[in-house]
Order: structure tokens, then C-alpha cells, then sequence
């Protein structure tokens, strides 16, 4: 074993030896780099100088006598390797080969020459075989200025003025043999001072160490002797120097260092325990309710599935939806939608069992997953509980808000237990359970499958269909109480090469939920701009044409914008134009809609409320309408000579728009009983089946050259 002293010892050595070969290699460098350094400036130097002799020179013919004698003048630079002169077109002029080129060439013809016995060994390499006298390519591209090629300097200079170059001049130094002696003659000139330099330090050493590592081999043999007697009262003395008082003192301390590195060992321990759930619970977990979230949702469902279809047995998924949350979330904020989110998962986990798993997917929807279904009751059972706890007032943090859940039901069964298809299925079930009336559940079918299938294929094909110009228009008239023609409400209809003939009802609410409905307007707009004129040419100038809005475009500042333009443009009739909104959709979206109509009244246009008696029917909002007709539903129209209520309805209604200067349009007019009571009225506006079905715009310019 190597004692600690002949370890210092080598090790005082080695490391005087490095430094000194570090110190030597760093000197040579320096010493090489400044060399370089001012070699490349004579160069620079005598490239210049060169070239400016060359200028007189350039115009007589290639390898001239002054060219060459302008070249020679190298001959007194030892590592002047080669120069040539170029043309503008880089042709070489002339070749100088220098000193440093000759031995270069020197070693290449005798390394032929020994690859050719043939040869005579005293043939020399002539100039024009010279592998030097040819340049290289990768040198004549290289900018102007000075170069440096590995251990080779290259100034390349331009003959004459930048503007008017004559040619150039490329020299070339080889500075490898220069740095190569001068290297060896350092390194002889040094290497005996460091080897007695590392002797003379290796002396001093042994003599210093045997006084500095006395107090230390005391120390050894003190801890040996509490081992050997086990002793652990013995103290060590605390000799009055840095290092060795540092080391006693720590052997005396030791033991209770052990101790508290011990308990905080288990400190930290624990602490990473209690980091690394928290990490799990963040990976696993939604941190706004505790749930676990969508990822691992997904990874316990794929759990449950294998272990259900392994065992056979039924698993299963509740996807549950919050009813309103975004109206909640839009009108309050989102800290408020938060905490109403939080509240509600905490009454769904209230009334679920703990076999079961409640997470959330995002948003406001959830699911639930059940595994070990006996029977489809104890799932509905479930849905009913869960329905009942969000279906209901809530109040929290001053706050009240009535809300429900839409909860769709599938199994695990009836998908082959494929996880994307179960969740697909119970989704479509829950939205199957909005349509019909939220604050329900609703079980899977293969019907509501194809339902969403065709409401995707919609999706798809309304793009194909404005892109192809597959809507087109139909109008139906408007009569007044003499039944002459006063106006036409403009109808949308769309044939399918793949779907037939798809009704509004099927494809509009479509449009509204993959926000396609603007554009559908846009393209109704531009088409009621085209066939518009025709319609007043053939019934007069006083004819209102009437365009049915979606309240999505109610908040599209793009249409309003497109609308604009067309009736800037004269593309549209302003002075013609009506547009229809229901009242329900007027009194959700009340603020913009005021805004919508305002811009569009200002252009001259007339504003119709449509459905009037379904909605909110409020007189405080009708004071606040800046509307020029109401338009009867026609649920009221329809009980006319049925029920004496609707009748009444009816009237009130006609009364209350005359008393606010409101022109009445009854809509779904069939019979002539229901004609004679809102005429007896005075309804100003009649439309229905009683006097025109929704035809084309060549059905009607047709009828009405016949009736001419």
C-alpha cells in the first residue's frame, strides 16, 4: 500500500511536470501564434507591393520576362512557397515557385521516383510537371485580403485600381518547417531546466513533508488506538494547526454528526415522498376539483375495459354534462364558473359510490365510470342521483344559480369494449339528452349514432355546398288586407347530390353549431343582390323583401361588415330590405342586436320580429325595440276559430303593435276564417299557404307575366 507521503510526493512531481509542459506548450503557441501573426503581415506586405509592380506588366503576354522578373524578386523569402498571376478571367499569367515550393516538390518527385523502378533516380521533376505550377481551384475562388490555410499564409491581392482590377496576385507562404525547427530548439533549450527544476522540488518536498505530516501521523495512531481498545471517551489532542485542529475536532464531533445527518436524511426523505405524490397527483389529478383528470381517466377506463372483457362482465360510463355552465361562466367570470364547478363536482361525488370513478374531462363535463354492471337499473339509478343533485338551486358564496345535468348512458358491451367508441357512445347520448329538454339521462342507441353520423356528414357538406352553390332561394308573398302582393320573405333550401333535400330545420341549427351560418347568410345576402332586382321589376318599387338572421350573426362583425358594403355598393336595395330575427333570439343577444339593427336602419333598412308571442313577450322590452314590424307566430294563427284564448292573444297583440306604431304581420295563414279575423282585426300583413307556398324566383317572375 502507498503511504501518504510518497502519494504527495508524486503527486508535488507530476503536477510541477504538468504545469511546466502546460507552461512550455502554452509559450510555444503564443510564440507561434505572434509569429504568424507577423509573418501574415509581411506578406500582406509584400503582396501589395507586388501587385502595384505588376500593374505596368499586366498587358504583355503570359510568363513575359518583366512578369517573371517582377516573381523573382521572392527568391530571398525562404518559405515563399508559390505565386501566380491571374487574369480577370482566371487564367494564370505566370508561376513562381518559391524555396519552400521547390522542397515541397523536391519530396513529391522522390516520392514517384520510388514508386518507379524504371526511372533513374537521378531524373528530376521538370516546372511544367510540377504538381505546384497548376493552382488550385479552392485557392483562386478565396476573397481578396489575407488568408489563413492551415500552415499556410494566402494574401490575394487585386493588380490596379478595385475599380478597373487588371488581374490578380495570389502568393502563398508555407510557415510548417519554420514553426517545425523553431519549435524543436525551444523545447531542447527548456527541457533541462524543467527536469532539475522537478528534482530540485522533489528534494524539498521529502524534507518539508516529514515536519508537516508529524502532528497527522500522531492523529492516525490515536484513532488506531480507539479502535483497538474501543475506548470512545479518549479524546484527540487539537493541535494547534489549521488542517489537523479541523480533523480532530471533526473525529471528536463525529458521532453526533452522524446522528444529525441521520434525522435529516429522514427529513428529506419524507419530503420527496410527499414532492413525488404531489407530482402523481398533479400528473393524475384535475387541480381545480380534485378529480382525477382526462389523462387518467383514460388510463383507468383502458384498465377496467381489459379487466371487463377478460371476465366477461359489463362495465358501464356515465358522460355527464352541466346544463348552462357557459352563461354562468360568461356572465359572472371564470373565478365564479370555478368555484360553480367545484360545488357541483362536489355534489356528484356526494351521491356516488366510492367502487366507482368520477372524473372530469374538461370543461364542465364529466363522466363516471362504473365497472361490474349487474344490470342497467343500477346505472339509471346513478344518472338519477347524480341529475338530482346538479338539477337544482344552488347556493354558494352569496351566490344562486339554478342548474341541471344532461347525462348519457352506455355500456361496455354494446362497443366490443373499445374505450374511444364507449365514450363516443355516451357522449351522443348526452347530447341526445339536451335535445330533449336537459336535466335528464338518456341510454345509447345505434339511432342517435346515425343521428350525429348525418350531422357530421351535414357539417362536411355545407362547406362543399357554398363552395359548389348548392343553395338556392325560394320566396313566399306577403298580401295586405286587399291581397295585393306587399313584400316576400326569403326562404333558404338546399339539395345534396349525396343528402337529397335537406330541410333549415335539419341544417340550420347544423351551421349554427360548426359556425358556418354566417357565411350561409353571406351567401343568401349576395344572392338576394342578384335576384332582388327582378322581384320589384315585376310587383313595383314598394315591395319588401324580408331576410331571416340567425343570432349567431347578430355577433359577426364580418357580416354586418359584408352587408354594409353590399348596400354601399348598390348591390343590394336598402330601401327594399327587411330582416327578420326571432324575438328570443333578439332578447338573448338584446345589447348587440341593438347595436346590429341601429347600423343597419341607418342604411334605410326595416327591422321585423319574428315569433312574436313565444318568447319573452315583455311590454318593457317592446318600449325599447327599435323594430318597425311584429310578426305573429303562427302557433296563435293556427287556434283562430279554435280557441277563443289564442283569439284574444292575437288580437291584443295586433292592438298593442298599432298603439306602438308597429306594422303586424301574420304568419302560417291557411284558411280563409283565419284571413277574415286578423283582416276584421286589422292585421296589415298576410302570409301563409292561403296565398303563396315558398316557390323559386322563376316560379314566380313566371306567374306573374301570366296574371299580366
Amino acid at each position: 500500500m502507498k503511504s501518504l507521503r510518497s502519494q504527495i510526493s508524486f503527486n508535488t512531481v507530476t503536477s510541477i511536470a504538468v504545469i511546466s509542459s502546460l507552461i512550455i506548450g502554452l509559450s510555444i503557441y503564443v510564440y507561434e501564434k505572434l509569429y504568424v501573426e507577423f509573418v501574415s503581415a509581411e506578406v500582406n506586405a509584400i503582396g501589395e507591393n507586388i501587385a502595384v509592380d505588376l500593374i505596368d506588366y499586366m498587358g504583355e503576354p503570359a510568363g513575359s520576362f518583366y512578369q517573371t522578373e517582377v516573381l523573382l524578386r521572392l527568391g530571398e523569402y525562404d518559405y515563399a512557397e508559390t505565386a501566380y498571376i491571374l487574369d480577370n478571367d482566371g487564367n494564370v499569367l505566370n508561376v513562381y515557385i518559391g524555396p519552400a515550393g521547390l522542397n515541397k516538390e523536391k519530396n513529391l518527385a522522390a516520392s514517384s521516383i520510388e514508386g518507379q523502378n524504371s526511372v533513374p533516380s537521378d531524373v528530376s521533376v521538370s516546372k511544367a510537371q510540377s504538381p505546384l505550377s497548376t493552382i488550385d481551384p479552392s485557392i483562386t475562388s478565396l476573397a481578396l485580403g489575407l488568408h489563413q490555410i492551415k500552415n499556410k499564409v494566402v494574401v490575394v491581392k487585386t493588380i490596379g485600381e478595385s475599380t478597373f482590377p487588371l488581374g490578380r496576385f495570389i502568393l502563398i507562404f508555407n510557415l510548417q518547417d519554420a514553426l517545425k525547427d523553431s519549435r524543436k530548439r525551444y523545447i531542447a533549450l527548456v527541457t533541462p531546466s524543467v527536469a532539475f527544476l522537478i528534482v530540485l522540488a522533489l528534494l524539498i518536498s521529502v524534507r518539508a513533508q516529514r515536519k508537516v505530516l508529524h502532528p497527522l501521523n500522531t492523529l492516525i495512531n490515536t484513532m488506531d488506538s480507539v479502535v483497538k481498545d474501543q475506548n470512545y471517551d479518549v479524546k484527540v489532542e487539537e493541535i494547534d494547526r489549521e488542517e489537523t485542529l479541523s480533523l480532530s475536532r471533526a473525529f471528536n464531533n463525529m458521532m453526533s454528526n452522524i446522528k444529525a445527518q441521520s434525522e435529516a436524511n429522514a427529513e428529506k426523505n419524507a419530503l420527496l415522498q410527499k414532492q413525488q405524490s404531489q407530482m402523481e397527483k398533479l400528473a393524475n389529478f384535475d387541480a381545480l376539483t380534485g378529480l382525477p383528470n382526462r389523462q387518467f381517466l383514460m388510463h383507468l377506463l383502458a384498465r377496467d375495459l381489459a379487466k371487463a372483457c377478460i371476465n366477461k362482465s359489463e362495465l358501464g360510463l356515465l358522460f355527464v354534462d352541466i346544463d348552462g355552465f357557459k352563461s354562468i361562466n360568461d356572465s359572472f367570470g371564470h373565478d365564479v364558473g370555478d368555484k360553480f364547478l367545484i360545488h357541483i363536482s362536489t355534489a356528484m361525488m356526494s351521491v356516488i359510490d366510492k367502487d366507482y370513478t368520477l372524473g372530469r374531462l374538461g370543461g364542465d363535463e364529466f363522466i363516471v365510470i362504473v365497472p361490474n354492471v349487474p344490470s342497467k337499473q343500477v346505472l339509471e339509478d346513478i344518472a338519477d342521483r347524480v341529475v338530482g343533485a346538479v338539477s337544482r338551486t344552488h347556493v354558494f358564496d352569496t351566490f344562486r344559480f339554478d342548474s341541471s345535468a344532461s347525462v348519457g348512458l352506455a355500456l361496455a358491451s354494446e362497443c366490443d369494449y373499445e374505450l374511444s367508441h364507449l365514450i363516443t357512445n355516451a357522449d351522443v347520448a348526452m347530447y341526445k339528452a339536451k335535445d330533449e329538454g336537459k336535466a335528464r339521462y338518456i341510454w345509447f342507441n345505434e339511432a342517435m349514432l346515425a343521428q350525429t353520423q348525418r350531422k357530421v356528414l351535414i357539417s362536411t357538406r355545407l362547406s362543399h355546398a357554398l363552395e359548389t352553390d348548392a343553395f338556392y332561394l325560394c320566396y313566399q308573398a306577403k298580401v295586405d288586407a286587399n291581397e295585393n302582393v306587399i313584400g316576400f320573405e326569403v326562404l333558404l333550401r338546399w339539395r345534396d347530390d349525396v343528402l337529397g333535400v335537406v330541410s333549415p330545420a335539419e341544417f340550420i341549427p347544423v351551421a349554427e353549431q360548426t359556425e358556418k351560418v354566417s357565411l350561409i347568410s353571406m351567401w343568401v345576402i349576395q344572392r338576394v343582390g342578384i335576384e332582388a332586382p327582378h322581384l320589384i321589376e315585376a310587383f313595383g318599387q314598394h315591395i319588401i323583401i324580408s331576410i331571416n338572421l340567425s343570432p349567431m350573426d347578430l355577433n359577426s362583425n364580418k357580416l354586418t361588415q359584408f352587408i354594409i358594403s353590399e348596400m354601399d355598393t348598390d348591390k343590394l336595395p336598402s330601401k327594399n330590405l327587411e330582416f327578420e330575427i326571432t324575438e328570443t333570439a333578439y332578447m338573448n343577444n338584446f345589447n348587440v342586436a341593438n347595436s346590429f339593427f341601429s347600423v343597419i336602419k341607418k342604411h334605410g333598412c326595416q327591422l321585423a320580429l319574428d315569433d312574436f308571442g313565444t318568447g319573452y313577450s315583455s311590454l318593457s322590452y317592446l318600449t325599447k325595440f327599435d323594430i318597425d314590424t311584429l310578426k305573429i307566430d303562427r302557433s296563435f294563427v293556427n287556434d283562430i276559430g279554435k280557441s277563443r284564448q289564442s283569439e284574444l292573444i292575437t288580437k291584443t297583440i295586433i292592438e298593442m303593435a298599432k298603439s306602438l306604431n308597429f306594422s303586424v304581420c301574420a304568419e302560417g295563414v291557411e284558411t280563409q276564417e283565419q284571413a277574415s279575423f286578423l283582416k276584421y282585426n286589422g292585421c296589415h300583413a298576410l302570409q301563409g299557404y292561403l296565398y303563396s307556398k315558398p316557390v323559386p324566383l322563376e316560379n314566380i317572375l313566371a306567374r306573374s307575366l301570366t296574371e299580366q
